[in-house]
């Protein structure tokens, strides 16, 4: 990209011209940004295993070799879980919702008692409850339920393909991500280093070591949590404590989103009469959530973007907001390189002789 005998109009048009590509590419390839933004992101979080992974294999095609296996194992771990869940969740859900509304059974249940009797709360809690369901009556749920299931189901089963399509189009991109994974570092560093100069080197180090730290400190503290529960609501009694403990550690994936998935538990359970065991479960994902959220994630995280937990915490919130699910892992690495500027600045300005 070096340009010494152009004139500054030429180079003013040269970098439009590129400006003008790089836009058109990416409203071009818009819908599958972010299968690129999560191949990325995996093969950054899991380039420590690969390098052995690599290690195992020998001869002129262990690149290719290395990077099919492996991408296969990826796919498997990310597809099964998804798929298994996504069956056993639709089941689930039409079970529960013939049960509800099953007109043999004079249609939705009575709130406990104890829930009805709460101070303040009660009398409206049980109003409400007889408004949206018990004065449709038993004939307006048969006639109106059958459909409204099929169409819930009918959606599921699109945002179900669609993500598969994605992570199809992810684990693809990742095969070449990891085959092409030694000259893309080069390259990329030496055009990064071209066009902004040495300094960028250090900004993208910080972003890719926030990447494997959010990777460690979100998804194994996440993994950890739903394995926990698991046993918590095996112990408890819940049902399905295997699907539910699952659904808890992707939950437990964003910030404050897990006490939603157990919180929810303890609600069923305790509409069920067993109060003791509703408020256990509550009690032990509350624990489980304020040791990890405040001493295992912030250590994690943290220590491997050094970043104070409060700009790791701003990051993730606003990758959320703004980007999706995929933002969990580029708001940290966004917030890394921001808070790298601004160390530079200083340093910078503390080195610089006072006037």
């Amino acid at each position: 990209m070096s340009t010494p005998d152009l004139s500054a109009g030429q180079k003013i048009a040269r970098y439009t011209l590129i400006s003008a590509l790089l836009l058109l590419g990416a409203w071009m390839l818009q819908h599958f940004l972010a299968a690129l933004c999560w191949a990325v992101v995996l093969a950054i979080g899991t380039s420590s295993l690969y390098d052995r992974w690599l290690a195992k294999f020998g001869g002129k095609h262990r690149h290719v070799w290395a990077a099919l296996t492996f991408t296969t194992l990826v796919g498997l771990v990310l597809i099964v879980p998804l798929v298994y869940g996504g069956i056993v969740a639709v089941r689930e859900a039409l079970t529960l919702a013939r049960t509800f509304f099953d007109p043999a059974r004079g249609g939705p249940p009575d709130l406990p008692q104890w829930l009805v009797q709460l101070p303040l709360i009660g009398d409206w809690v049980n109003g409400q409850w007889m408004e949206k369901f018990h004065h449709t009556g038993a004939a307006a749920a048969t006639v109106q339920t059958k459909p409204a299931v099929y169409e819930w189901t009918r959606l599921v089963g699109v945002q179900l393909l669609r993500r598969l399509s994605t992570l199809v189009f992810t684990l693809l991109t990742l095969y070449f991500v990891y085959l092409n994974r030694d000259s893309l570092r080069t390259d990329v560093r030496r055009v990064a280093r071209s066009l902004f100069g040495p300094t960028v080197e250090g900004l993208m180090n910080r972003a890719a070591a926030a990447v494997r730290a959010t990777v460690d400190g979100i998804v194994l503290v996440a993994v950890a949590e739903g394995a926990i529960m698991c046993g918590v609501y095996a112990v408890a009694g819940a049902p399905h404590p295997i699907l539910i403990g699952a659904v808890t550690g992707v939950f437990a994936m964003i910030p404050f989103a897990a006490p939603v998935v157990f919180g929810a538990v303890a609600l069923l359970m305790g509409s069920e009469g067993a109060v003791g065991a509703a408020v256990g479960v509550f009690v032990a994902g509350s624990v489980v959530l304020f040791v990890a959220d405040h001493f295992v994630r912030p250590v994690i995280i943290g220590e491997g973007a050094k970043l104070p937990f409060l700009w790791v915490l701003l990051g993730i919130l606003g990758g959320v907001e703004s980007f999706g699910l995929v933002g969990l892992f580029l708001g940290p690495a966004l917030m890394a390189a921001l808070v790298s500027v601004w160390r530079g600045w200083v340093g910078e300005a503390r080195d610089a002789p006072a006037h």
